[in-house]
């Protein structure tokens, strides 16, 4: 798995690591808003607990996104998932 490789390098080189973000984890079906692992399962969780990674954050795939960035208005996607982090970001490193 590539990001258990990358989080053993920042351990073995003792860089801190906040948070952990999945992309494209998952689709929710507009319709009965259940979450599909079009990817299959996602272990993020697992290695996010192996290397004491304090926030996992799973983005799931959104055609809302995507029409925003078919029409170069990435500032106009406003998503919960990305204020989740950024808010758990600011208050980590705020304090």
């Amino acid at each position: 798995m590539i990001v258990e490789k990358a989080l053993r390098m920042a351990d073995l080189m003792k860089v801190p690591v906040l948070s952990v973000v999945e992309n494209m984890s998952y689709f929710e079906c507009p319709d009965c808003h259940k979450k599909h692992a079009i990817f299959g399962k996602s272990h993020v969780d697992e290695a996010a607990k192996k290397y004491n990674i304090p926030h996992v954050a799973k983005l799931p795939i959104d055609p809302e996104f995507t029409a925003c960035v078919d029409n170069g208005d990435i500032e106009g996607y406003g998503s919960k998932y990305l204020s989740e982090t950024a808010e758990f970001l600011v208050q980590t490193l705020g304090s």
